[in-house]
């Protein structure tokens, strides 16, 4: 089989982008996979991400038009199906081959950021309309992404296949060499720390985070390190104000409560792949306040896979990620800062007990990106024979 993998606009650089670093090699490895070409945008320099040298089925090309160009169209020739990775954002548009897509979440829909016009979702359900309406297939991350679909578009969500995803990286994080920071941030570290990695959207809920924990006890003692997309930004200092959206309300929030940049809160921006496991492993929690996730989150599954405790939001689809774990986790409400506030002052509390329960749920049972890998290519070929009516 000859898959394409359409890519050409710019994915999450966090987790979308670790997810398909770990799924393209695991798809290639697969039996009867002559070729997997990623078409993706320059702009990710997914090349730098990724070793390629032992998988001569692999073809990474660097393009950002559309698919309906004649260079595309010389790209296509040979693949027997489409995979869009990321249908989010871009429009659809219409190719004479068995498409696939892995609809990530309806965090847009479910979790409306502030000031957005109603315009601006109605355009954003219609685009998303437009892709599930048009697939061969559709892929899930887990049962709450699948019952959202239900939700905002009806029976169409009914159709998608449930493949989770949420596991560690392909990279065995026992490696000696992983646990060291680089020195460029270890530098910028405190000796104790929280962690918090996520980008700065406002559904990953940085304003209930910062608020609750000026509100905790432990506040100025044990510091919150947030890493991720933007979180430089945060180091900006009235008068200057960052173009970005929504962050100069988490700089006004920084203000008010007197949270102090080095002292109180770390924020380091984004990291390189390399330091992500070494800075979780080194930490005294990670909490993951986030309003709305789709198939999980993959720095929690890293945290609990290194003995680290987790903090979370108590949100469906964390409640079903945390089903395959045995480790104890606080659950707060992410809409309270008091009850973010009241879980980091139980967890400090009771650290040797959390930690404890983390060490001993490290090596519960997990799926391996190989499964994953063969549950999505049983997908592409029922796509394949769906698309020519051979079943």
């Amino acid at each position: 089989m000859r898959i394409m993998i359409w890519c050409a606009n710019l994915i999450s650089a966090g987790g979308g982008a670790r997810l398909l670093s770990n799924m393209l090699p695991a798809m290639a490895r697969q039996v009867d996979i002559d070729l997997i070409r990623l078409v993706i945008a320059p702009d990710t320099k997914f090349k730098e991400r990724i070793d390629t040298a032992s998988y001569p089925n692999i073809d990474i090309v660097y393009f950002n038009g559309s698919i309906q160009s004649p260079e595309a169209r010389v790209l296509l020739a040979d693949c027997h199906v489409v995979y869009f990775f990321w249908p989010h954002g871009p429009a659809y548009v219409k190719v004479d081959l068995p498409t696939i897509c892995t609809f990530h979440d309806a965090t847009v829909f479910d979790f409306v950021p502030p000031y957005v016009s109603g315009a601006v979702i109605e355009q954003a359900w219609r685009e998303a309309k437009e892709w599930l309406s048009n697939m061969t297939s559709i892929v899930v991350s887990s049962r709450h992404v699948q019952t959202r679909l239900l939700h905002h578009f009806g029976e169409v969500g009914n159709s998608a296949t449930i493949i989770p995803h949420a596991i560690l990286p392909a990279d065995p994080i026992s490696q000696p060499v992983n646990d060291i920071v680089s020195p460029d941030v270890a530098v910028r570290l405190p000796p104790q720390y929280v962690v918090y990695p996520s980008n700065i959207s406002p559904h990953k809920n940085h304003y209930n985070l910062l608020l609750g924990y000026s509100r905790c006890t432990a506040a100025g003692k044990v510091p919150l390190v947030l890493f991720g997309h933007n979180t430089e930004l945060l180091r900006v200092v009235p008068p200057q104000w960052p173009e970005q959206m929504y962050v100069p309300t988490l700089i006004s929030l920084l203000a008010r409560t007197g949270l102090r940049l080095d002292a109180d809160i770390y924020p380091l921006g984004f990291i390189h792949d390399s330091n992500v496991i070494p800075l979780v492993r080194n930490a005294q929690a990670l909490i993951m306040p986030s309003m709305s996730e789709g198939g999980g989150s993959y720095p929690v599954e890293e945290a609990l896979r290194l003995g680290v405790p987790v903090l979370c939001s108590d949100i469906p689809v964390m409640r079903e990620h945390m089903a395959r774990h045995s480790a104890e986790i606080i659950w707060f409400d992410p809409e309270s800062p008091d009850s973010i506030a009241q879980a980091l002052d139980l967890f400090f509390a009771q650290s040797s007990h959390y930690k404890s329960s983390a060490m001993q749920g490290m090596n519960d049972p997990t799926d391996t990106w190989d499964y994953i890998a063969s549950q999505y290519i049983h997908v592409f070929r029922v796509a394949y024979l769906k698309y020519y009516g051979m079943i």
